[in-house]
């Protein structure tokens, strides 16, 4: 599985592959990231499971 951000206008910023199954928790440093609005996709297998948004605030 992978989760993989984008910015507002659909460009990969970051991709992280998630190698456990089950629930858990994935922390994310997103100090590289510019203030601004993001979307997160959780993908396993090839397909888009769920998409969010965030908001990185400085």
């Amino acid at each position: 599985a992978q989760l993989i951000f984008t910015d507002m206008q659909g460009r990969i910023i970051k991709t992280v592959d998630i190698k456990q199954s089950g629930k858990g928790q994935l922390k994310v440093y997103a100090a590289n990231l510019s203030q601004g609005i993001y979307q997160y996709s959780i993908v396993v297998d090839g397909k888009v499971m769920d998409t969010k948004k965030m908001l990185v605030e400085k």
